[in-house]
């Protein structure tokens, strides 16, 4: 069965601060990284024992 993937309250504020941060660098910057963000959570639905266990054998860990 697969698992949902879950992107707490938390990790959606730092996108967001992130967002803000690459935007400030360079305009339309935030656009190319939430693409690659939205890669990134795409892969780890399709084969999440790709990427590394980091907390209490559920939470795995991608990093763009």
């Amino acid at each position: 069965m697969k698992k949902p993937l879950i992107i707490t309250a938390e990790a959606e504020a730092d996108l967001v601060e992130a967002c803000r941060w690459y935007e400030q660098q360079v305009p339309g910057l935030s656009t190319q990284f939430l693409l690659c963000v939205d890669a990134a959570m795409a892969s780890i639905e399709r084969d999440p024992q790709v990427y590394p266990v980091v907390h209490k054998n559920i939470i795995r860990r991608a990093l763009t």
